[in-house]
Protein backbone atom coordinates (compact mmCIF):
# COMPACT_ATOMS: atom_id res chain seq x y z
CA UNK A 1 0.00 0.00 0.00
CA UNK A 2 2.75 2.45 0.89
CA UNK A 3 4.63 1.74 -2.30
CA UNK A 4 1.47 2.37 -4.34
CA UNK A 5 0.79 5.66 -2.55
CA UNK A 6 4.29 6.98 -3.04
CA UNK A 7 4.34 5.72 -6.61
CA UNK A 8 1.40 8.02 -7.27
CA UNK A 9 3.06 11.00 -5.62
CA UNK A 10 6.31 10.74 -7.55
CA UNK A 11 4.91 9.27 -10.75
CA UNK A 12 5.79 5.90 -12.30
CA UNK A 13 8.38 7.50 -14.58
CA UNK A 14 10.50 8.51 -11.60
CA UNK A 15 11.72 4.93 -11.01
CA UNK A 16 12.87 5.61 -7.47
CA UNK A 17 15.48 3.09 -6.47
CA UNK A 18 15.84 4.06 -2.81
CA UNK A 19 13.61 2.40 -0.20
CA UNK A 20 10.48 4.47 0.33
CA UNK A 21 10.96 4.91 4.07
CA UNK A 22 14.63 5.76 3.72
CA UNK A 23 14.37 8.54 1.18
CA UNK A 24 11.29 10.09 2.76
CA UNK A 25 12.85 10.07 6.21
CA UNK A 26 15.97 11.59 4.75
CA UNK A 27 13.89 14.30 3.13
CA UNK A 28 12.15 15.00 6.41
CA UNK A 29 15.50 15.43 8.10
CA UNK A 30 16.52 17.87 5.44
CA UNK A 31 13.31 19.82 5.87
CA UNK A 32 13.78 19.99 9.62
CA UNK A 33 17.28 21.28 9.03
CA UNK A 34 15.83 24.26 7.21
CA UNK A 35 14.54 25.81 10.42
CA UNK A 36 15.52 29.46 10.99
CA UNK A 37 19.05 30.05 12.24
CA UNK A 38 20.98 33.18 13.03
CA UNK A 39 24.11 34.39 11.23
CA UNK A 40 23.93 31.83 8.46
CA UNK A 41 26.06 33.77 5.97
CA UNK A 42 28.97 31.35 6.34
CA UNK A 43 28.40 28.53 3.83
CA UNK A 44 29.50 25.99 6.44
CA UNK A 45 26.71 27.05 8.80
CA UNK A 46 24.03 25.45 6.65
CA UNK A 47 25.91 22.15 6.74
CA UNK A 48 26.42 22.30 10.49
CA UNK A 49 22.76 23.09 10.97
CA UNK A 50 21.85 19.89 9.14
CA UNK A 51 24.17 17.85 11.33
CA UNK A 52 22.68 19.31 14.50
CA UNK A 53 19.06 18.73 13.59
CA UNK A 54 19.44 15.26 12.08
CA UNK A 55 19.91 13.75 15.53
CA UNK A 56 16.75 15.47 16.74
CA UNK A 57 14.70 14.02 13.90
CA UNK A 58 16.11 10.54 14.48
CA UNK A 59 14.83 10.87 18.04
CA UNK A 60 11.40 11.86 16.70
CA UNK A 61 11.42 8.80 14.46
CA UNK A 62 12.17 6.54 17.41
CA UNK A 63 9.47 8.16 19.54
CA UNK A 64 6.84 7.92 16.81
CA UNK A 65 7.19 4.14 16.65
CA UNK A 66 5.70 3.97 20.12
CA UNK A 67 2.46 5.82 19.42
CA UNK A 68 1.83 5.98 15.65
CA UNK A 69 -0.54 3.00 15.53
CA UNK A 70 -2.62 4.15 18.50
CA UNK A 71 -2.57 7.90 17.81
CA UNK A 72 -1.88 8.61 14.12
CA UNK A 73 -3.39 12.08 14.37
CA UNK A 74 -0.69 13.06 16.86
CA UNK A 75 1.95 11.99 14.38
CA UNK A 76 0.23 13.93 11.60
CA UNK A 77 0.11 17.05 13.78
CA UNK A 78 3.79 16.86 14.67
CA UNK A 79 4.85 16.31 11.08
CA UNK A 80 2.55 19.09 9.84
CA UNK A 81 3.97 21.50 12.40
CA UNK A 82 7.47 20.66 11.20
CA UNK A 83 6.71 20.99 7.51
CA UNK A 84 4.74 24.20 7.93
CA UNK A 85 7.81 25.94 9.34
CA UNK A 86 9.94 25.29 6.28
CA UNK A 87 7.63 24.76 3.31
CA UNK A 88 5.71 27.55 1.59
CA UNK A 89 2.88 25.34 0.41
CA UNK A 90 1.27 28.07 -1.68
CA UNK A 91 4.49 28.61 -3.63
CA UNK A 92 5.01 24.86 -3.84
CA UNK A 93 1.52 24.42 -5.30
CA UNK A 94 2.16 27.10 -7.92
CA UNK A 95 5.45 25.45 -8.86
CA UNK A 96 3.87 22.01 -9.20
CA UNK A 97 1.03 23.43 -11.30
CA UNK A 98 3.60 25.14 -13.51
CA UNK A 99 2.12 27.29 -16.29
CA UNK A 100 -1.36 26.05 -15.37
CA UNK A 101 -1.18 28.13 -12.18
CA UNK A 102 -1.66 31.25 -14.29
CA UNK A 103 -5.13 30.04 -15.17
CA UNK A 104 -6.03 29.10 -11.60
CA UNK A 105 -8.18 31.19 -9.30
CA UNK A 106 -7.05 31.96 -5.77
CA UNK A 107 -9.57 29.40 -4.52
CA UNK A 108 -8.13 26.72 -6.79
CA UNK A 109 -4.58 27.52 -5.74
CA UNK A 110 -5.55 27.34 -2.08
CA UNK A 111 -7.42 24.06 -2.56
CA UNK A 112 -4.54 22.41 -4.38
CA UNK A 113 -2.09 23.71 -1.77
CA UNK A 114 -4.14 22.10 1.01
CA UNK A 115 -4.50 18.86 -0.97
CA UNK A 116 -0.78 18.68 -1.66
CA UNK A 117 0.01 19.45 1.97
CA UNK A 118 -2.38 16.72 3.12
CA UNK A 119 -0.58 14.15 1.01
CA UNK A 120 2.91 15.21 2.04
CA UNK A 121 2.12 15.22 5.75
CA UNK A 122 0.75 11.69 5.72
CA UNK A 123 3.53 10.42 3.49
CA UNK A 124 6.21 11.78 5.80
CA UNK A 125 4.35 10.46 8.83
CA UNK A 126 4.48 6.98 7.34
CA UNK A 127 8.15 7.41 6.55
CA UNK A 128 8.87 8.13 10.20
CA UNK A 129 7.55 4.72 11.18
CA UNK A 130 9.47 2.90 8.42
CA UNK A 131 12.98 4.27 8.85
CA UNK A 132 14.88 1.58 10.74
CA UNK A 133 18.52 1.27 11.77
CA UNK A 134 19.85 3.72 9.23
CA UNK A 135 21.74 6.96 9.38
CA UNK A 136 21.85 10.21 7.49
CA UNK A 137 25.29 11.70 6.90
CA UNK A 138 26.00 15.24 5.73
CA UNK A 139 28.63 15.43 2.99
CA UNK A 140 30.85 18.53 3.39
CA UNK A 141 30.83 20.88 0.38
CA UNK A 142 33.82 20.45 -1.92
CA UNK A 143 33.84 24.10 -2.99
CA UNK A 144 32.36 27.42 -1.83
CA UNK A 145 28.99 28.29 -3.38
CA UNK A 146 28.89 30.95 -6.06
CA UNK A 147 26.06 32.63 -4.18
CA UNK A 148 26.21 32.27 -0.36
CA UNK A 149 22.44 32.66 -0.18
CA UNK A 150 21.84 29.78 -2.59
CA UNK A 151 23.49 26.53 -1.60
CA UNK A 152 23.34 22.81 -2.26
CA UNK A 153 23.46 20.64 0.85
CA UNK A 154 24.56 17.08 0.15
CA UNK A 155 23.49 14.16 2.33
CA UNK A 156 23.73 10.40 2.16
CA UNK A 157 21.15 7.96 3.47
CA UNK A 158 22.98 4.86 4.65
CA UNK A 159 20.95 1.76 5.38
CA UNK A 160 21.79 -1.07 7.75
CA UNK A 161 22.26 -3.26 4.65
CA UNK A 162 25.15 -1.09 3.52
CA UNK A 163 23.32 0.74 0.74
CA UNK A 164 24.00 4.43 0.20
CA UNK A 165 21.57 6.86 -1.44
CA UNK A 166 22.56 10.48 -2.21
CA UNK A 167 20.20 13.39 -1.57
CA UNK A 168 20.85 16.94 -2.79
CA UNK A 169 18.93 19.87 -1.30
CA UNK A 170 18.72 23.21 -3.09
CA UNK A 171 18.33 25.74 -0.28
CA UNK A 172 17.86 29.49 -0.28
CA UNK A 173 18.48 31.90 2.58
CA UNK A 174 15.59 34.24 3.36
CA UNK A 175 15.93 37.84 4.54
CA UNK A 176 15.38 36.74 8.15
CA UNK A 177 18.34 34.33 7.97
CA UNK A 178 16.29 31.15 7.65
CA UNK A 179 16.93 28.47 5.06
CA UNK A 180 14.11 27.10 2.91
CA UNK A 181 14.25 24.16 0.53
CA UNK A 182 13.36 24.95 -3.06
CA UNK A 183 14.03 21.55 -4.59
CA UNK A 184 15.75 18.25 -4.00
CA UNK A 185 17.20 15.40 -5.98
CA UNK A 186 16.79 11.96 -4.40
CA UNK A 187 19.04 9.23 -5.77
CA UNK A 188 19.14 11.03 -9.10
CA UNK A 189 15.42 11.84 -9.27
CA UNK A 190 14.52 15.55 -9.41
CA UNK A 191 11.46 15.68 -7.17
CA UNK A 192 10.28 19.18 -8.11
CA UNK A 193 10.36 18.33 -11.81
CA UNK A 194 8.68 14.98 -11.20
CA UNK A 195 5.72 16.54 -9.38
CA UNK A 196 5.34 19.17 -12.10
CA UNK A 197 5.44 16.59 -14.89
CA UNK A 198 2.80 14.57 -13.09
CA UNK A 199 0.45 17.53 -12.82
CA UNK A 200 1.02 18.53 -16.43
CA UNK A 201 0.33 14.98 -17.61
CA UNK A 202 -2.97 15.01 -15.74
CA UNK A 203 -3.93 18.33 -17.33
CA UNK A 204 -3.29 16.81 -20.76
CA UNK A 205 -5.22 13.62 -19.98
CA UNK A 206 -8.46 13.61 -22.02
CA UNK A 207 -10.47 12.18 -19.14
CA UNK A 208 -9.97 15.41 -17.17
CA UNK A 209 -10.76 17.63 -20.13
CA UNK A 210 -8.00 20.08 -19.30
CA UNK A 211 -10.00 21.32 -16.31
CA UNK A 212 -8.09 22.37 -13.20
CA UNK A 213 -10.92 21.46 -10.83
CA UNK A 214 -11.08 17.96 -12.28
CA UNK A 215 -7.33 17.42 -11.85
CA UNK A 216 -7.32 18.80 -8.30
CA UNK A 217 -10.31 16.64 -7.38
CA UNK A 218 -8.67 13.56 -8.87
CA UNK A 219 -5.44 14.24 -6.98
CA UNK A 220 -7.34 14.59 -3.71
CA UNK A 221 -9.48 11.50 -4.29
CA UNK A 222 -6.50 9.31 -5.09
CA UNK A 223 -4.72 10.52 -1.97
CA UNK A 224 -7.74 9.61 0.14
CA UNK A 225 -8.05 6.20 -1.49
CA UNK A 226 -4.37 5.28 -1.22
CA UNK A 227 -3.46 6.76 2.17
CA UNK A 228 -3.00 3.88 4.67
CA UNK A 229 -4.80 4.06 7.99
CA UNK A 230 -2.16 3.97 10.71
CA UNK A 231 -4.79 3.41 13.33
CA UNK A 232 -6.18 0.27 11.73
CA UNK A 233 -3.65 -2.01 13.33
CA UNK A 234 -1.18 -2.13 10.48
CA UNK A 235 -1.71 -4.97 8.06
CA UNK A 236 0.72 -5.66 5.27
CA UNK A 237 2.82 -2.72 4.18
CA UNK A 238 4.86 -2.83 1.02
CA UNK A 239 8.30 -1.31 1.12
Amino acid sequence: MIAQFVSYLVGPEARLRAPVGAWLAGLLMGLSAALPVAAAEDPASATEMVKRTSDEVLALIEEAKGYADEDPERLYREVEALLSQVVDFDSFARSVMGPHSRDASEAQLERFSETFKWGLVRTYALALTEFNDGEVVVVPPDRPPRNPKRQTVKMEIRTSAGEVYPVLYSVTQEDDGSWVIRNLIVNGVNMGLTYRNQFNSAMNDPKYGGKLDAVIDAWAELLRAEAPDLGAGGGEQEA
